[in-house]
């Protein structure tokens, strides 16, 4: 018995021991690799200060077009596109059956609310189809008389004067000295129908990008524009820039037109164009923003690496990656990318996006990528992330 006690004694202390060699094997084990041996997450959001999206994006701008040289004026083309309104017929009210009928001293009519938007519905006309009657049918308008005699098979009745809320009305006759008489109709198939105009298609919104050392430099910014149309069918047409109005006039068909704006309306990043016509149909073409510069710039860009960004790029944690997505033109892109100092090329065909990695480049504190282009560059985003 003691004997197999003493074994089960030198037993525990051989598996302490192991035990405590592997923890500290553990400890002595760079803290990514023990993070990974432990299962812990090292890319979740919880790890040192956090290393959630905003940790690892050091570097998002949206540059707009850059051009081949230093430059004091910028255009801003933008596709064109058609204005124009359309109109389709359309069932305003129906109803399957009505019936209605007058007894002596009991009259049962019929009663409808029809609502319209009298600036866009026209031709309005009331139909039915009149079965089994007994005498006249009167038909109301808000109180005004539109039908009032017999009615057989398909009747149509034009409906020239309806406002925004309206009530229709349907009786007989009274049947009057005539006691023991019904007036009486059936109804099958009512409707009113009318040609409604649809005005979505008269309202486009546009944008354009504007990069930060551009915004932060414009002296003077026009809008320059062509208007296709028929001058016998153009209405007015109003022009706006992130929703402040710059124009609201008839065109002159056929004329380029050429409006300023306040340089204060142009906003860094995404800016809104919306035109917008009460009716007619326009062709609007060759639409650019141009803007001219207080002084000439190169398009520079500056983020910040911090201790523990750095320290992560170099213990292979993360790489941090240079993405520049492009409007995809189909033509060459060709840049010299100066990083620090640093510089390396871009030279990209038929694609609309470019990626490197960075990793050698930057350093911990203030860093600057600077794009010298080549070739006009329309650079919808530049981000630089840790990934």
């Amino acid at each position: 018995m003691i004997g197999r006690k003493g074994q089960a004694g030198g037993a525990a202390v051989l598996v302490a021991a192991i035990v405590g060699l592997m923890l500290l094997y553990i400890l002595f084990l760079p803290p990514d690799e023990r993070a990974a041996l432990l299962g812990e997450n090292t890319t979740g959001p919880n790890v040192s200060k956090g290393i959630g999206e905003d940790a690892r994006t050091l570097l998002l701008e949206k540059p707009g077009t850059l051009f081949k040289s230093s430059q004091d004026e910028f255009e801003h083309h933008i596709n064109s596109f058609n204005l124009f309104a359309k109109s389709e017929d359309r069932i305003i009210k129906s109803a399957e059956s009505i019936y209605i009928e007058s007894t002596r001293g009991n009259i049962k009519r019929k009663s409808m609310a029809v609502s319209i938007d009298p600036s866009k519905t026209s031709n309005l006309q009331m139909s039915f189809d009149a079965k089994a009657h007994n005498g006249r049918l009167i038909v109301k308008v808000n109180d005004d008389e539109v039908f009032n005699g017999e009615a057989k098979g398909q009747v149509v009745v034009k409906l020239d004067k309806l406002n925004e809320d309206n009530v229709i009305e349907m009786m007989t006759e009274e049947v009057g000295f005539q006691f023991w008489q019904k007036n009486f109709y059936e109804i099958r198939d009512f409707k009113i129908t009318g040609t409604v105009k649809i005005l979505e298609n008269l309202e486009s919104k546009q944008s354009f990008i504007i990069g930060g050392e551009e915004a932060n430099n414009i002296e003077r910014a026009s809008l320059i524009y062509f208007v296709d149309c028929k001058p016998s069918d153009s209405g007015t047409l109003k022009v706006y820039l992130n929703d402040a109005q710059l124009i609201s006039n008839v065109p002159d068909c056929g004329s380029p037109v050429k409006i300023e704006a306040d340089p204060a309306l142009i906003a860094r990043g995404q800016n809104t164009l919306r035109f917008a016509a009460d009716q007619g149909s326009f062709l609007v073409d060759q639409v650019f923003v141009k803007t001219r510069l207080k002084e000439p710039v190169e398009p520079v860009y500056f983020f910040e690496v911090n201790a523990t960004q750095f320290s992560w790029v170099k213990n292979n944690t993360f790489d941090a990656i240079l993405r520049m997505k492009f409007v995809d033109d189909k033509e060459e892109k060709r840049a010299e990318l100066n990083i620090n100092n640093l510089k390396t090329f871009m030279d990209t065909k038929r694609t609309a996006n470019f990626t490197k990695n960075i990793d050698s480049f930057i350093v911990e504190g203030n860093n600057f990528i600077k794009i010298v282009p080549d070739t006009q560059l329309n650079i919808i985003e530049l981000r630089i992330r840790l990934e």
